[in-house]
Order: structure tokens, then C-alpha cells, then sequence
């Protein structure tokens, strides 16, 4: 089989989920039901302290590399310009990152490659298609939307591929970013420990034989000098936390202040 060739491609992309335009969280809707994504659980669960440091620190390198525009803003501009620019620099990177990343998980979805893309998706894709190549990975299925109804989430997963060699199939997570995070190992988990595949309340019963064959998982680290096979071995307390991940991240989104959970409140101290 050609390696950049997918053996199956069943779907492509998610057709019923929605983006919330005021938080940037995915939700999917099964049966009128709607579910968090698995990328959205932990955002509904609260940014990392690391990460909120970071980004505070991105803040502050604008305002100190380029103080001149800030004081001819401030002293031209309204303050809310001022604001929006000054806040726009904690997500600018990350953003341009995560475009980046769409864009080669597009581009390989879509077979395309590295000829047939802009200059700065052409070293991913020449890197996918190598690790293709040195594998002899075969794609089984790209893009398609997993659901664990029972626990509560849905996702969409990179590539479930087959290994001929020993005749064994993978979960695999394609990352674009200049690192690769726990948090990615908690993606994997949920995708691999879906119940089925299926899309517009429909299961797609073929789809879900080959979801319930993996018995491996994987995160392709591509980056412009290589790639990367990161192994990610079935974790039980990696899934407790995911599942422990979910339980909060829903408890924080239907509580989001504290009167859903107050029954009575009084101005007095009560007798002892």
C-alpha cells in the first residue's frame, strides 16, 4: 500500500458540534443531549498554574519590548484598545500555534502532500509521511467522532492505524506544538476508551469493530527538523483522572456561582 494513502477514511470532521463564542469550548450533540469535548474538559476544569503563568508573562514581555507603543497608546487610545492589545498578547502565540496545528491535521487528513501545501506546513507533512513510510503504519480511520455516553464525553480523534507486522491497531494523537503534555496522555485515554463511532445520532457500527481492536497508544510528535513515536502505555490512574478531570469540570459549569448551591442564606449569626 502507498504510505500516504489511507487504507479507510470514514468521515471527516465534526458536523454536529458546536463552538461556544464567548468560551471557546466544543460541545457535541448526541440524541439532543449535548457533551463536553475531550480538549474542552480541561479548560472547563480550570487552566494550569503553569500555563497562567506563562501567559502572564507574555503580557508583561509586550508591555516591555514594546513600551513605546504602549505609552503612545496610552496616551492616544482608549483605554479598552489599550486593554485588548495588552490581553491579546497572553493567547497570540499559543493561537498562531494551535492555527499551525489545525492546518497540518488537515492537510493529513485530506492525503495531501508536502507539494501540495504552503512552505510552513511542508516539513510537517514530509515528517508524517516518513514516520508512514518507516512504520509502514496503515490509516484505518481519520477524523471521526468517539463517544462514551456513559461516562459523558465526546471526542475527535486523529487516525486509528494498523500495524501489519503485528497486526495491531493504534489510537494515534498527532501534536504540531513545541512540546507534548500529561494532559495529552489524559486525550488519548478518553479516545481509546470510547464506547463507538458514530456521527449525527447515527453508530457506525464498522467504524466501532475497529475502535474496539486498539489495544495501543501513541502521540506523533511532528515538528519542522522530525518526528517523534511517543508511546503511551493503557494507564488505569490516567483514566481516573480524566474521569475525576470530567466530575469537576461539569460541577464547575453548572455552578458557576456559589447561589446554585446556597438553599438559605441569613444577614444574623445563628443562636449556637
Amino acid at each position: 500500500m502507498n504510505a500516504a494513502s489511507p487504507l479507510i477514511v470514514v468521515g471527516s470532521g465534526p458536523k454536529n458540534a458546536r463552538t461556544d463564542p464567548d468560551t471557546g469550548l466544543r460541545w457535541y450533540t448526541w440524541k439532543g443531549i449535548e457533551y463536553p469535548s475531550v480538549t474542552s474538559i480541561r479548560n472547563l476544569a480550570g487552566m494550569p498554574h503553569k500555563l497562567w503563568q506563562w501567559r502572564d508573562n507574555q503580557v508583561i514581555a509586550r508591555a516591555m519590548n514594546e513600551y513605546q507603543t504602549l505609552g503612545r497608546m496610552l496616551r492616544e487610545s482608549p483605554p479598552e484598545a489599550t486593554a485588548t492589545w495588552l490581553r491579546k498578547a497572553a493567547s497570540a502565540e499559543r493561537d498562531a500555534a494551535a492555527n499551525l496545528g489545525t492546518r497540518v491535521h488537515d492537510a493529513a487528513a485530506a492525503g495531501k502532500s508536502p507539494a501540495d501545501v504552503s512552505a510552513d506546513l511542508s516539513p510537517f507533512l514530509q515528517h508524517y509521511r516518513q514516520w508512514l513510510a518507516d512504520s509502514g503504519a496503515e490509516l484505518v480511520l481519520v477524523e471521526r467522532q468517539v463517544f462514551n455516553l456513559t461516562v459523558g464525553y465526546v471526542g475527535t480523534f486523529d487516525a486509528i492505524v494498523r500495524f501489519p507486522k503485528t497486526n495491531t491497531y493504534w489510537m494515534i494523537d498527532l501534536k504540531t506544538g513545541k512540546g507534548t503534555y500529561p494532559e495529552h496522555a489524559l486525550q488519548l485515554e478518553a479516545y481509546a476508551r470510547g464506547e463507538f463511532i458514530g456521527e449525527d445520532d447515527v453508530v457506525d457500527d464498522i467504524a466501532t469493530k475497529y475502535l474496539q481492536k486498539v489495544t495501543g497508544r501513541a502521540i506523533l510528535h511532528l515538528r519542522p527538523e522530525g518526528y517523534t513515536f511517543k508511546v503511551v502505555p493503557e494507564n488505569q490512574s490516567t483514566w481516573v483522572a480524566f474521569r475525576g478531570l470530567l466530575a469537576f469540570a461539569r460541577w464547575a459549569h453548572d455552578h458557576e456561582f456559589i447561589d446554585s448551591l446556597v438553599t438559605a442564606s441569613k444577614t444574623t449569626i445563628p443562636a449556637p
